[in-house]
């Protein structure tokens, strides 16, 4: 064998350790040729000015070639000496891909089956694998201080990786498993004071009842929880988290439903995975779509950190969306006639359809016209026949939103199908009590904006995005929520309005809605110059904006606040959040969200004013815990002279008509049978403020009481029962669902002694079963009736679409209440059937 070192006269074999340099080296497969201009900025600025930084993140547009940017950081790091490097993807398909692109660039990897490979452990190789694979509490790379040391670690997608390692601290209990009944069982005291109906709810298994364990009730039993979870140690609900909770179950936080148990912390357990906490250089990959915030707490990275990522600052966009709102274009362009349009069949189609749904309980429709829906077990055989030009049938993805790559002609047309909501029974209650909070929205909107990026994955890359769902629609048109958005998506959507408005042109000019919806798709699907023109002209005003910083202080305020209780410095925890407050950077919302928060740090240190902050807490959001004493019922009243002048109040917040049809189309969408039972009754409480009554959730927001109460004038109440979940074809009301109405009226008989109600329940029937009986006058609102309440509040603020915002006339305003039966007196006679007895 011929000694080459003989020939390069006493000098050593070069290891290049800047990138740029390094890539000339690589045995590259024949068709890859020079880096990109954005992967050479990129890897330049990288080694000049962030190699010896801790924390990198590297955020730039689908298509720019993000993986071998990675690739070529941890060689370096390699080739330098810091070692280990791994190479972590949200997912396993990512592990083949990125394996494969490294094999073609000439760059070595290998891959852990079960076990960590000595080529990783010697730093002479990347190991690329899950984050599964390391944030786990059995995780082979050991916790704590048994942890493998790591040099360089890189995140492929972070956002989705934090995701996955939340899901990986969290313990989830199914209902079926004996632990879900000894939880239950052990709070149901504290359950039943926090809402007797919605426990009864979670207690015959109602899959959207949920309520939280008050912090004081965990904190008091935590010992006895981590007794009930060690006996089940061994099942896969608990086990892989379970080393992560076990000693620090007391600041954990635990929610109840009617299918499953969640406890996770606040936030997670980090320092436990040493090969990550410890690591000396993190690079952490993100798409220029979604905003890093979420990394604050989710990844415990600093705001400076994220304030100042490795860009590419002479592209500000890249991809082609048409985003098309239908409902927009012309009412008849409904959700309906979208579903039934795109889910049959079409055996010539050229390129594939793609749906994303928020639950499988909602695709029905899909499906009846012929629509493939995939399951978690047929996902990966389903995209791959995309894959194979398979493009007949449309395909629904539920509640996929990221980690599925549809490119160029496996989807040219994505239908985005209503607004995306958490799976995460933590996040479902967090939103429930902070629905307007910056959190929940910048939730919302991420999730949106990564479902959005699903089908336009390069720089050349087109597709057709079409919004249907009036809650999705309120929430991409509203001006407040678009500023979450990025730059590029924002953009995309107010292009997506102007759409609309020239489309209503077409139409006015004789064309049907259909075919000037449709004339538009064509237009981007068969590469109209003029369309293509057009859009470059617009997405040309894009203009990079950096992170929130105001939103990356206040959650790094929060997670310092956090760690501080964790270590059992409760004052300054709780000192921490009252500056957020002291400084007015929340809504009154969000003060009660907050206060809550200094009660649960006090809790432990002064338990008299934790007691006195959660009493302020309940008072500011009535959302929120509610105290085991000190709470009294505040009357809900209304003058009756002030009526007209709240409408006109109400629609006055809209700028014009358009918006206002948004709104209310969203409110009404959520008035109907089959919808969660919780939506239902914030559609219900919001109709009432916009017809001029006041309105409350007495249930959700006094822990008792009806599902709605509405104050007509000064003496004169409706009361609500709402069962619209109820099966459709039920032919009865039944003991269970009387006897709640019994306990809603003896509510309403203490709070309110002396006051004119009219008892309403929302059921498919007005048959009371043999069983049940009522101690009150009640009245049934049937699906009939609803849609003929419905009807007449649509047609009475369709009545305001040619007047004046700015200067609405009270007596006319008068005059439209009268003529659509919303006086009280009409109200009160109409509307509704009276119960008929099962004899």
């Amino acid at each position: 064998m011929v000694d080459f070192k003989k020939r390069l006269a006493g000098k050593r074999a070069e290891r290049p350790t800047d990138p740029l340099k390094l890539y000339d080296t690589l045995d590259r497969a024949h068709d890859k040729g020079p880096l990109r201009p954005a992967q050479a900025a990129v890897l330049k600025d990288w080694f000049a000015n962030h190699h010896e930084q801790k924390d990198v993140i590297v955020k730039l547009h689908t298509g720019q070639g993000k993986t071998l940017i990675g690739l070529l950081l941890l060689q370096s790091q390699l080739n330098s000496g810091k070692g280990p490097a791994l190479y972590l993807c949200p997912d396993n398909f990512l592990i083949e891909q990125t394996i494969e692109q490294a094999k073609q660039f000439g760059i070595a990897t290998c891959q852990a089956d079960p076990e960590l490979p000595d080529d990783f452990l010697n730093g002479e190789k990347i190991l690329v694998t899950s984050v599964q694979k390391l944030f786990n509490g059995l995780t082979k790379f050991g916790l704590y201080h048994k942890s493998v040391a790591v040099g360089a670690l890189l995140m492929d997608d972070a956002h989705a990786c934090a995701d996955t390692i939340r899901e990986a601290c969290r313990i989830r209990i199914p209902k079926e498993e004996p632990a879900y009944d000894a939880i239950k069982t052990l709070f149901t005291s504290d359950l039943e004071q926090q809402g007797v109906g919605t426990f009864a709810d979670v207690s015959n298994g109602k899959r959207d009842a949920l309520l939280q364990v008050p912090y004081w009730a965990w904190i008091e039993r935590a010992s006895d929880v981590a007794n009930i979870l060690a006996t089940h140690t061994e099942r896969k609900s608990i086990k892989f988290a379970w080393p992560l909770l076990k000693d620090i179950l007391e600041s954990c936080q635990c929610v109840v439903s009617g299918v499953a148990i969640e406890i996770e912390p606040r936030i997670p357990p980090l320092t436990a995975f040493g090969s990550y906490a410890s690591a000396a250089h993190r690079i952490f990959m993100s798409a220029t779509v979604t905003d890093d915030a979420f990394l604050i707490k989710g990844l415990q990275l600093k705001p400076e950190t994220i304030l100042h990522p490795l860009t590419y600052a002479k592209e500000s966009w890249s991809g082609e969306k048409m985003v098309l709102l239908p409902s927009l274009i012309h009412e008849e362009l409904d959700r309906e006639r979208i579903v039934s349009g795109y889910a049959a069949p079409k055996p010539k189609r050229q390129h594939g359809v793609v749906a994303l749904a928020t639950a499988f309980a909602k695709v029905k429709d899909w499906q009846s016209y012929g629509a493939i829906i995939a399951d978690k077990d047929s996902v990966s055989e389903v995209i791959e026949g995309l894959r194979e030009g398979e493009y007949e049938k449309t395909i629904v993805l539920v509640n996929r939103y990221d980690g599925i790559d549809l490119p160029d002609d496996t989807c040219r047309v994505l239908i985005f199908d209503g607004k995306p909501y958490s799976e995460s029974l933590v996040d479902l209650y967090e939103e429930a009590c902070r629905p307007d909070s910056v959190a929940t929205l910048m939730r919302t909107v991420r999730t949106v904006e990564q479902g959005m990026g699903r089908s336009v994955r390069g720089e050349k890359d087109y597709s057709v995005v079409v919004i249907i769902g009036a809650d999705l629609t309120r929430l991409v048109r509203d001006k407040a929520s678009r500023t979450f958005l990025s730059p590029q998506m924002s953009r995309q959507i107010e292009i997506g309005l102007e759409i609309a408005e020239m489309a209503k042109q077409d139409i006015d000019s004789g064309d049907t809605p259909t075919a000037a919806f449709h004339a538009l798709v064509r237009q981007c699907l068969q590469r109209d110059e003029d369309w293509k023109a057009f859009y470059v002209e617009q997405m040309e005003k894009v203009k990079p904006s950096g992170a929130n910083e105001k939103v990356l202080r206040m959650y790094a305020t929060e997670l310092s606040a956090e760690r501080s209780y964790l270590d059992g410095d409760y004052a300054s925890a709780a000192d921490m959040l009252q500056k957020i407050l002291d400084q007015k950077l929340v809504d009154k919302q969000d003060q009660g969200w907050y206060l809550q928060e200094i009660a649960r740090y006090q809790y432990r240190g002064n338990r008299t004013e934790s007691r006195r902050l959660q009493l302020a807490a309940h008072k500011a959001n009535r959302l929120l815990l509610k105290p085991p004493e000190g709470v009294t019922v505040a009357k809900l009243t209304v003058v009756s002279q002030g009526r007209i002048e709240r409408i006109a109040a109400w629609v006055g917040k809209f700028d014009n008509y358009e918006q206002l049809d948004i709104a209310l189309s969203e409110i009404l969408g959520r008035l109907a049978f089959g919808v969660k039972a919780d939506k239902f009754e914030q559609a219900l409480d919001e109709i009432s403020r916009a017809i001029g009554f006041a309105g409350e959730r007495p249930d959700k927001e006094w822990k008792e009481g009806p599902d709605n109460l509405w104050a007509l004038d000064d003496s004169q109440y409706i009361l609500w029962e709402c069962k619209d979940e109820v099966e459709i074809s039920r032919a009865e009301i039944n003991k269970r669902e009387a006897e709640q109405m019994n306990r809603s009226s003896a509510w309403f008989t203490k709070h309110y002694p002396g006051m004119q109600v009219k008892h309403i329940i929302i059921h498919p029937t007005n048959t009371v079963a043999s069983a049940a009986s009522f101690t009150h006058d009640v009245e049934a609102m049937r699906e009939r009736e609803l849609k003929q309440f419905v009807k007449r509040l649509r047609d009475f603020f369709k009545s305001f679409e040619w007047l004046n915002f700015r200067d609405l006339s009270v007596p006319y305003i008068q005059k439209l209440v009268n003529q659509h039966g919303l006086d009280v007196q009409t109200l009160l006679s109409q509307s509704t059937k009276k119960l008929r007895n099962l004899k």
